[in-house]
């Protein structure tokens, strides 16, 4: 997860080297299942089904609906894998997926599901040793934080759950939140953190 206090983020939203291997090596991976190679396959499903559950719920706090979505989309992903274009970031690709799907079957899912309110997703907190090793708050403070986050508006939230939980950079925050544009989606993220700084203060 990124610091959050001790250093602005990236402004052009650069991987460093470590992220660079590593999607190197998950860009192999995904272009051998295209290719049939069931270990790839099962390696995907096992590394990532956790983190796209923890995902899905962020949207709904019905375990079945997602866990049945993260279901289908294994099940769609396998039978057009020759169909699928390049990645080099997997997570990100299942991410965008999975979110796709939750979104255009919520209606249908909305009878069953009452607790699926737009304004009550991504409620996401911070631990206390997660903000002490950021910052030296103390544990007011790492309180005073975590009220904040739930004052946030929904995309400034959603924003923020990307670029601190998730690692994405800002091109993959604006396409994961189809906004106009990467300076959209940096302002969008700057912007939230101000919002936090001024609330702890």
């Amino acid at each position: 997860m990124r610091q959050i206090y001790s250093t602005h983020p990236d402004k052009k939203g650069k991987q460093p080297r470590d992220k660079i291997k590593q999607s190197i090596d998950e860009a192999a991976v995904w272009e051998a299942f295209k290719l049939g190679n069931e270990s790839s396959f099962i390696f995907i499903y096992e590394t990532y089904f956790d983190p796209l559950f923890i995902y899905g719920n962020q949207f709904t706090r019905n375990e079945d609906i997602v866990k049945d979505a993260i279901q289908d989309l294994f099940i769609e992903l396998r039978k057009n894998r020759q169909k699928l274009g390049s990645t080099a970031s997997i997570k990100f690709y299942l991410f965008k997926c999975l979110k796709r799907k939750i979104l255009k079957e919520s209606s249908q899912w909305f009878h069953q599901c009452e607790d699926f309110p737009v304004e009550q997703s991504f409620g996401f907190t911070f631990s206390h040793e997660q903000v002490l090793i950021d910052k030296q708050l103390d544990e007011e403070k790492a309180a005073g934080l975590n009220r904040a986050i739930k004052e946030l508006s929904p995309r400034r939230r959603e924003a923020v759950y990307y670029f601190y939980y998730e690692g994405l950079n800002y091109q993959q925050i604006q396409e994961m939140m189809q906004l106009s544009d990467i300076k959209s989606a940096r302002n969008l993220v700057y912007k939230a953190i101000e919002f936090l700084r001024e609330k702890i203060k």
